[in-house]
């Protein structure tokens, strides 16, 4: 092994250690859990319209308005 390929295998070594002792590292590690925070919020928003409860909305009342926007009254008892 060459001089160079052992240098070379030292600045790869040294690379691939997060840097966790410095302030710029924290700091990436805090933008990062930021994110997948913000992705998680907008996740559970998202599974909570899937799943939660079902809510009566102006769209499901769209095929029961009349003209004037009131409900259709109900049809008479026989």
């Amino acid at each position: 092994m060459s001089t160079a390929e052992i240098s070379d295998n030292k600045w790869e070594l040294e690379a691939s250690r997060p840097p966790i002792g410095t302030t710029t590292g924290v700091l990436q590690i805090v933008v990062i859990a930021v994110f997948a925070g913000l992705f998680v919020w907008m996740l559970s928003f998202a599974l909570r319209g899937i799943f939660g409860a079902q809510r009566e909305t102006l769209a499901d009342q769209y095929g029961r308005l009349t003209v004037d926007g009131k409900p259709a009254a109900a049809p008479a008892p026989r």
